[in-house]
Parts: C-alpha cells; structure tokens; sequence
C-alpha cells in the first residue's frame, strides 16, 4: 500500500506542477505525510515502472530539460478513466484529511456514496474468482433474503455503490444489487465464474443510471437547453452518449442515444424550464404528461 500511496503522489505532484527533477521532487516530498527518506534514483526507477503498469498514465524523462513528465495514455478508454480520476480523487481527499478535520468548519460536503464498506469484499471475490453469499434486503418485499451471488463489476450512481451480479440457479440472469443493503458478507469457500463474459460498458449501453434491460432499446432523444443552463449540461452531462449538435446564442441543442425510463424523465425535470425535449414526440409527450400531473397537484 506504501507504494500505491507514493505513487499516487507522484501522480499528483506532476500533473499539478508539471514537469520536474528528482530533487525537486524530493524537495517537495519532504512536506508529505508519506515522508520516510529521499527517493533515490534506484527507487524512482520502479515508483516509474509501477506507474506504468497500473495506472493509464507513464512518467518520461526529458533529456533536454533534465526532468520527468507525466504523460496520459493516449487510447485510454471511459472505463478506465473514470477509475483512474476516482482513484486520484480519493488520493487528494486522503491527503488533505488532516487539513480538513482542522478546518472542518469551513467544508460542508455531501455524504460518500453508501455500501463503501463492502466495495473491499466485493473486489477480493472478483479478484479469487469467487462467490458471495450474503443477506439483502428488498424494498419491494420488506424482508431480507439470503443469497449466494456471482460478483460481475461495480458501479457508482447517486451516492450509492452497486454490485452487477449473477443470483446462483437465478433463471433470470444478472441483476443489480445495492451495496448498502447487503449484510453479513463472505467470500464462498469455491470457485465461481460468470457465465457469461459481459463489460459493464456493454451491460448499461443505451441505459440510464443503473436502469438495465436485458434487451435495451435506446432511442435518438433530442433536447434544447436554454441560456446559462447550456453551459452546466455541458459541465455535467445529462448521459454519456451526449453530443451538442446545434448552438445559438439563447440555447444549444444536445443529442442522446438512451432508452427513456423513470430517472431519465427525473433528470431531465431537474433542470426545469430550462431544458424542452424536442423529439422523439412521445418523449415530449410524456414530458407534457408529467409536468400536467404535476400542475394540476398545485391548482
């Protein structure tokens, strides 16, 4: 873990100040909680190595400057991205910790995604191959039930973890789990492997959020984003197939490949009148649908 955390570091160091040399790095490194000694050449060598073979980034010396620069991985992929700016996320969160608890007067934050505390179990049984056996409990049912699960991959959605996973002699596939209401957690004493060699890009393709359907038909939504607004959905896309493909001065037109569903029609809402769906017309229609509901809870 110490050299996940120095690496991290580095990571860190470098994208924030750019290039530099081993002594200025050091310099630097005797200010962090990490601090144990200089790093020596022989040791930045494989802190170098390490970089390159766990994160979608490289460390290259400049042989004209006389310094090290971080490079990104060009064919870097949205999957591992997201991965890899979480992780250095969490790194700048750690390493302002004790700064933060001093201050903590000055910060208000949102709550960390709930279920963490199983996120470390779950790994270790996709890391071993092995199932997971569990209780949960289910809003629909109002009870818990026990269950022997196959471990799939991981998401994160509205402050929550959740578990992609095939149910043992579940005749209906994989289905998604929320990490929060699984307890008393252990690992299976045998192997288990997925049936099916699916990626979680594939599996919530044309989805929204954590919404999946086995047979997800998306469809091309239209939207016309008004004013200000514009500038917010382009900061934080309403989907990942989002394109703007149409701007003006007063709004821009965005574009998605999505199927519609409950949390689809609850986001576009959030950004009130603001946003209108353009098309298809019975995405529109359900919008009008609704937005009269709603009215008519206020006449």
């Amino acid at each position: 873990m110490s050299k996940l955390k120095k690496c991290l570091y580095l990571i860190n160091l470098l994208e924030r100040r750019g290039a530099m040399s081993l002594k200025e790095i050091n310099e630097c490194f005797r200010h962090s909680n990490l601090y144990d000694g200089e790093i020596l050449p022989r040791t930045f060598a494989r802190y170098k190595e390490y970089i390159a073979e766990t994160f979608p980034c490289y460390v290259e010396f400049n042989a004209r400057t006389g310094k090290y620069e971080l490079v990104r991985d060009g064919e870097l992929d949205g999957e591992a991205e997201a991965l890899y700016n979480y992780l250095l996320s969490a790194y700048h969160i750690e390493g302002m910790s004790e700064l933060a608890l001093k201050h903590r007067d000055k910060i208000m934050l949102m709550d960390a995604p709930n279920g963490v505390e199983n996120v470390q179990m779950v790994l270790e049984a996709i890391d071993q191959k092995k199932g997971l056996e569990c209780d949960y409990w289910s809003y629909n049912k109002k009870s818990k039930k026990h269950l022997t699960i196959i471990p799939y991959f991981l998401r994160t959605w509205e402050q929550r973890w959740y578990l992609v996973a095939e149910p043992l002699n579940h005749h209906h596939g994989q289905s998604v789990f929320a990490l929060e209401r699984m307890y008393s957690m252990w690992l299976t004493e045998e192997k288990m492997l997925p049936s099916k060699n699916i990626h979680v890009e594939e599996y919530f393709e044309g989805c929204f959020g954590i919404n999946h359907s086995d047979e997800p038909k998306p469809e091309r939504i239209r939207i016309k984003v008004y004013d200000t607004q514009v500038e917010y959905v382009r900061a934080l896309p309403i989907h990942e197939s989002q394109r703007e493909v149409e701007t003006t001065k007063e709004w821009s037109l965005f574009e998605y490949r999505v199927e519609p569903c409950y949390n689809f029609y609850q986001q576009l809402l959030w950004h009130r009148e603001k946003l209108e769906v353009v098309e298809p017309q019975h995405v529109r229609d359900e919008m009008r649908g609704i937005v009269e509901k709603m009215l008519k809870a206020y006449s």
